[in-house]
């Protein structure tokens, strides 16, 4: 039988049965999105999808997620917060508060992250949510090491707080250097739910052998597919492929990055991307670990 026979020749409606999206922008924000957590979850719930995790770069989304669970569509939605200047910065009050109202994912500095402003001033695409984040005003920039290069009091304080609570700490965008003080950290106090987030996005830096040490660490990279599209980086699939069979699919979560009002929907983009990677060289086993059993271990939801 032929690839244009038979069962192939439509896509499989059930690919996303099951699977764990760990980044979706949702909306109201602060820049049009494609949905709020409602319509994001009546689509992925279609779809057959276990559950998805919503974020803004200046809010909490923990709200957001819970108005859209009491609809009880069988996608569960997971909210958190990232620690930009709107909501505190390194604030470790922020973050208890967020997670002893639901939240499951709490993000380092993204726009307001030190690395990010600087890559988004040497002309890196990222400029586009770093400069429209600002409002034309004076920010902080947020480097999470001292002027010693070790981890700042407070982030040492955030990072216990999240093993505390068993939720995932994400890096946001700050730098190599920070997610390695970070992730050796985290291994000395036995703290096994660091996500590195989409390093994809920043190859030149984030190079195969930083990666790999990530994950040493024990460490978990996620690899968003916003990091292809034409207004972000335009990556080659093919080098996340890459980076997956380096580093192996035991180590790596996939992410839409998706709720962009220019992208497909984040279900539909999540849907392509398992499409992509699987014509590339990805196998539906690594496929399953990287959308299903490592993003459920991160959430603890089994």
């Amino acid at each position: 039988m032929t690839e244009c026979e038979g069962k192939n020749v439509f896509i499989d409606e059930n690919i996303l049965n099951g699977m764990i999206d760990l980044h979706i922008h949702v909306g109201p924000d602060y820049v049009p999105r494609y949905g709020d957590s409602i319509r994001l979850a009546k689509e992925a719930s279609a779809r057959g999808m276990k559950a998805i995790v919503i974020k803004t770069h200046l809010a909490s989304t923990v709200g957001n997620a819970h108005a859209a669970n009491q609809l009880d569509l069988g996608t569960k939605v997971f909210g958190g917060i990232a620690l930009n200047g709107p909501t505190g910065g390194l604030n470790v009050r922020t973050v208890i508060a967020t997670i002893k109202s639901g939240g499951k994912m709490i993000w380092l500095p993204t726009v307001d992250a030190e690395y990010a402003i600087k890559k988004a001033e040497s002309g890196h695409w990222i400029k586009a949510y770093v400069n429209g984040s600002s409002f034309g005003r004076k920010r902080e920039l947020i480097n999470i090491l001292d002027n010693n290069g070790k981890l700042k009091e407070e982030v040492q304080e955030i990072l216990r707080v999240c093993k505390e609570y068993d939720v995932i700490l994400g890096t946001g965008h700050i730098s190599p250097e920070e997610c390695l003080a970070l992730a050796k950290e985290s291994k000395a106090i036995g703290y096994d739910k660091l996500e590195v987030t989409h390093p994809n996005a920043w190859t030149e830096d984030f190079t195969i052998p930083v990666l790999k040490e990530l994950t040493s660490l024990g460490a978990t990279l996620t690899l968003s597919y916003g990091v292809c599209s034409p207004h972000n980086g335009r990556q080659d699939p093919r080098e996340i492929v890459n980076i997956i069979k380096e580093v192996k699919a035991e180590n790596c979560c996939l992410i839409s990055d998706y709720g962009q009002v220019y992208s497909a929907s984040p279900v539909e983009g999540f849907r392509a991307y398992c499409y992509v990677l699987l014509r590339f060289g990805v196998t539906e086993k690594e496929l399953d670990i990287m959308t299903k059993d490592n993003p459920s271990r991160l959430l603890n939801f089994k």
